[in-house]
């Protein structure tokens, strides 16, 4: 089978209502669209999102696109769900080198995560995504940085997780195999953000 994860689009860090958990912005709407734009014709035959408002949001058009429900799957989520206040890279990285560099040498730690827990939450979701579907499907899953990149290191069998640089609103493609492997095809593809659907 097929998976695609895609990291939701930036979203609207200055949001008063939901700090914690911000809706898009007007640039991730527009990474969305153009993400459900790219994957309408490939056949995606489920829709799988982490609880968090800007994935759920990210999903949205393709899911209006295609007819599809959107299924939840809680440990999608970002290590950052227990925060105050959503903080993007660029923000964190504002704050000064020895935070910057503090959330470098552990992110999931920085956030408040476990990431021993972490981890195994991603893996059960992956496992859960996975279950029973058969080699034809193509399942998109609407998540976040962290868990991408947990995915990745999971499926290149490192021990550490990975540091790949995972823009708003890309994508990230493996393969399934019968076996319970995972390979790799692509990281980070953003191409379709020249769009403007």
């Amino acid at each position: 089978m097929r998976l695609i994860l895609i990291r939701h689009g930036r979203p609207n860090e200055d949001d008063a209502e939901a700090p914690h958990d911000p809706p898009l912005s007007a640039d991730g709407w527009r990474q969305a669209r153009a993400a459900a734009r790219l994957l309408e014709t490939e056949g995606v035959t489920r829709i799988v999102v982490s609880p968090l408002q800007r994935a759920r949001q990210t999903a949205e058009p393709l899911a209006e696109r295609l007819g599809l429900s959107i299924e939840t799957i809680d440990d999608w989520a970002e290590a950052d769900r227990g925060a105050i206040r959503y903080r993007s890279t660029e923000t964190l990285r504002a704050e000064g080198a020895e935070a910057w560099s503090r959330f470098l040498a552990d992110p999931i730690v920085y956030l408040g995560g476990d990431p021993a827990s972490f981890r195994a939450g991603v893996l059960g979701a992956l496992a859960a995504t996975v279950a029973n579907e058969p080699a034809t499907a193509i399942v998109a899953v609407f998540t976040h940085g962290l868990p991408i990149n947990v995915v990745l290191s999971h499926a290149l069998g490192l021990e550490s997780i990975t540091r790949f640089l995972v823009d708003y609103g890309s994508l990230t493609r493996l393969r399934h195999f019968d076996d319970g492997r995972f390979g790799v095809v692509s990281v980070n593809e953003t191409g379709h953000h020249k769009w403007t659907p």
